[in-house]
């Protein structure tokens, strides 16, 4: 199947150019009709940070979920950003730390209604230095080994920008 065995009958769609949720008539290759949702928001980064065999991650109370998470530095891409300019802010901004090198490593759809890329950085050569959060953000910088960030990853609570980021960073042989 391809796209242009699909068409699109209605889109009713709300909110603003940073992020908007609609949902699509559809009708299908066999010419019935269905409806999807879907969001569309800012592409996002998160940063695999290795420094000396450890894994550099943000420790952060989320409301939505009602658990503190362990995660990689994360965060959305501003106007005019690279996946790459966006993973070396969101180190800054949420460890402290700058890189030296950083390497995009994938991008992705994290889901099929959700209109956005996900890059994954590696990021090394860090330099370690005050860190510059936003009003809202609360967190804590660890450092663990590679064995203990994946051990943390797969009993802790934590998102999907921790295990699946740490498990391509070893695929491509970089921890």
């Amino acid at each position: 199947m391809t796209s242009d065995d699909w068409s699109v009958l209605r889109t009713v769609s709300v909110g603003s150019d940073d992020a908007r949720v609609g949902y699509d008539y559809l009708r299908r290759p066999d010419d019935e009709t269905e409806g999807r949702m879907w969001a569309d928001t800012r592409d996002s980064v998160c940063v695999v940070a290795e420094q000396d065999g450890k894994i550099v991650l943000v420790e952060e109370y989320r409301p939505r979920l009602g658990e503190t998470v362990l995660s990689c530095p994360v965060g959305a891409v501003e106007e005019d950003e690279s996946l790459v300019e966006a993973a070396a802010r969101e180190l800054r901004e949420e460890t402290g730390y700058r890189a030296d090198s950083l390497r995009l490593l994938e991008t992705s759809y994290p889901v099929a209604w959700l209109r956005k890329r996900r890059g994954v950085v590696f990021a090394t050569g860090l330099t370690p230095g005050e860190k510059q959060t936003d009003d809202d953000e609360f967190t804590s910088v660890r450092r663990l080994s590679v064995d203990d960030a994946l051990e943390e990853a797969r009993h802790q609570p934590v998102t999907d920008w921790t295990l699946l980021p740490l498990l391509l960073s070893r695929y491509e042989g970089l921890v």
